[in-house]
């Protein structure tokens, strides 16, 4: 479980990346998905297969796309049996 304060940090970013950026905001499910990303740390190795456990279906290609365009994460390129890695970079405050 996120800590309340890192998890509302991350929906505050999102909610200001949208209200700034409104002709293109983030899609739907961004701010859950950096929540169980990042839950505790800045760096995730879940597998994609993992996340869509956590609900996000067929989506989930593109949010995290839209992530690192947005300059929320960075992605480093896994192999076939290392997940990509994902680096938090856009909440650097984030408790």
């Amino acid at each position: 479980m996120p800590c309340a304060s890192r998890r509302e940090a991350i929906f505050a970013a999102v909610e200001g990346h949208n209200r700034t950026h409104s002709a293109a905001p983030l899609p739907r499910p961004a701010a859950r998905l950096l929540a169980i990303m990042f839950a505790a740390e800045d760096v995730c190795c879940l597998s994609q297969q993992s996340l869509a456990a956590e609900g996000f279906g067929k989506s989930l290609p593109g949010v995290l796309r839209a992530l690192v365009e947005a300059g929320f994460v960075s992605r480093q390129t896994g192999t076939s049996r290392i997940p990509d890695t994902y680096r938090l970079l856009a909440l650097a405050e984030v408790p």
